[in-house]
């Protein structure tokens, strides 16, 4: 890793100078994502699951529409 002690002289160089970069992981951020993307897919499917699995056992119940004066919940 390299070691930066004046931010100015380092910015001002031409790229070619420049050794290294300048904060660990570079090249892991293709990974990071990928990664991110089946995680958030999966999160979405899960969550979908559980709320139609929700849905449909409040389906099942068919409560009326005066359901709501008997303010009893179902936790």
């Amino acid at each position: 890793m390299a070691t930066v002690s004046n931010w100015i002289d380092h910015l001002n160089k031409p790229a070619e100078d420049v050794a290294g970069a300048i904060y660990p992981g570079v090249g892991s951020e293709g990974i990071l994502v990928l990664i991110l993307a089946v995680i958030w897919i999966g999160w979405t499917v899960v969550s979908s699951k559980q709320e139609s699995d929700k849905l449909s056992k409040l389906a099942r119940r068919r409560p009326s529409s005066n359901a709501w004066k008997s303010n009893i919940t179902d936790g």
